[in-house]
């Protein structure tokens, strides 16, 4: 009986595994990921009241730098995922400027 449920266990364990390996498991980590928010509201749209649009277009403007230099290079964070978040803060700021009529970047 104690072999079975050893077999069991380690047989669970190899799949689990295997499934977090695959990501099936992992939470979003790019787009509008759980702890950026808080009472209905993200980080950054609380940035944005807080600071003030101008901030805010370049913190995202310097943090897609930032995940561009670094992409491939942190542990525990794939290139592709860094360069995803590098790409959604560009995108951010882009669309932060265009709402603000260009005024933003300069």
């Amino acid at each position: 009986m104690l072999y079975i449920l050893l077999i069991i266990i380690l047989v669970l364990g190899y799949i689990f595994g295997r499934y977090v390996k695959l990501n099936i498991f992992k939470t979003e980590q790019v787009n509008h990921p759980a702890h950026y928010q808080r009472n209905g509201k993200e980080c950054i749209e609380v940035m944005e009241e807080e600071f003030g649009p101008q901030a805010v277009y370049w913190f995202c403007r310097l943090n897609s730098f930032k995940y561009c230099w670094r992409a491939g290079f942190k542990d525990g964070n794939s290139k592709e995922q860094d360069l995803a978040k590098a790409k959604w803060y560009a995108n951010y700021a882009d669309k932060l400027n265009y709402k603000h009529n260009n005024a933003l970047s300069d």
